[in-house]
């Protein structure tokens, strides 16, 4: 199992005036990209590649050895779906692909991977405003993502963590080059996703109650930090503690 972080964008709607890309703001003082790699290791996924463009050097800085880094050199002028295509030439494995905006309790990357096969965490308490993916939902399965829905077909927000099996990255590959190809090169992964979920099925995982945020804008910071983080800092610890115990013991036997 395999990690894909997608983590090349600016994200200038955050305001950040120093600059800092949104995976490095800090909640409880540790960048959010290191509560995303470690949420992953205590699932399993210890192989983590990052698609890193806007101030590349700090990310690298940050992270060091605890993934692989493919570089988006067009970030400016593409999406996440050419980052996904970057990053899918240097996985041969199943993925668990995430947004580098979004902060979650660290076991929600267990549920997902609780299902064999392909699958996405969604909220269905959640998917009413504008900036919402939306997700259409039907017997369990993704019908379609879109962040323009009608409100009768909306199911919920989808979170932005995906698993794909190995046939499954091949799958959203072949999409999204077919995309680019025609010109949609600032195209939302979402948009390969819709069309893999046309033949291949996807799961749908409903994860309200859950705690997470999406990080776009200052008041998103402001909620992550002062009502999310609160929520899962125990559940972050233990993570911590079980990970460094992991690290010491493979140190021992090593």
């Amino acid at each position: 199992m395999q990690g894909v972080i997608l983590a090349a964008g600016q994200g200038q709607r955050l305001r950040d005036p120093l600059g800092r890309p949104k995976c490095l703001q800090r909640l409880g003082g540790v960048p959010l990209v290191h509560h995303q790699i470690n949420a992953l290791a205590s699932a399993g996924v210890d192989d983590v590649v990052i698609v890193v463009g806007y101030q590349q050097s700090q990310v690298r800085e940050s992270v060091g050895g605890a993934a692989r880094f493919v570089v988006n050199d067009r970030y400016a002028e593409t999406n996440s779906m050419y980052s996904f295509l970057l990053a899918a030439d240097v996985v041969d494995e199943d993925v668990v692909v995430m947004n580098s905006d979004l902060f979650f309790h660290p076991e929600l990357p267990a549920r997902l991977l609780e299902l064999d096969g392909d699958a996405l965490l969604y909220d269905s308490a959640s998917g009413g405003e504008d900036e919402h993916m939306k997700v259409q939902v039907v017997n369990g399965h993704l019908v379609e993502m879109s962040k323009v829905m009608d409100d009768v077909r909306v199911s919920g927000e989808n979170l932005g963590m995906l698993h794909l099996s190995e046939a499954g990255v091949a799958a959203a590959a072949r999409a999204a080059h077919a995309i680019v190809n025609a010109g949609g090169e600032q195209a939302w992964l979402a948009t390969a996703i819709n069309s893999v979920a046309v033949e291949h099925p996807i799961r749908c995982v409903d994860v309200a109650g859950w705690p997470w945020v999406e990080i776009d804008f200052p008041e998103d910071l402001w909620r992550a930090r002062a009502q999310v983080f609160p929520s899962v800092s125990e559940a972050i610890d233990r993570v911590e503690l079980e990970l460094l115990g992991q690290r010491e013991l493979m140190g021992v036997q090593s």
